[in-house]
């Protein structure tokens, strides 16, 4: 049987401690400037869902940069965003 040995509180302490100064230095609140997209799932009334796939099509049609209901409800949680 092989006993593990413990290791040192010193060592484990300066982890700790370490830990503990990257957390607090960690920009809470501040805008992340990340642009990755991350799926999500919203409920909608189908009447404001099917004007919205109405103006998608429009948009492809005309070749506008909204062309899906993803883009269209994206451009306009941003601009509420924006004036916040």
């Amino acid at each position: 049987m092989t006993i593990k040995k413990r290791t040192s509180s010193l060592k484990r302490d300066h982890e700790i401690e370490a830990l503990a100064h990257q957390l607090a230095d960690k920009p809470y609140g501040e805008e992340k400037k990340d642009s990755t997209l991350i799926r999500t799932t919203i409920s909608l009334p189908s009447s404001v869902l099917f004007s919205l796939e109405d103006i998608a099509k429009i948009n492809k049609r005309k070749k506008s940069d909204l062309r899906s209901v993803s883009a269209i409800i994206r451009d306009c949680i941003k601009k509420t965003l924006e004036l916040s």
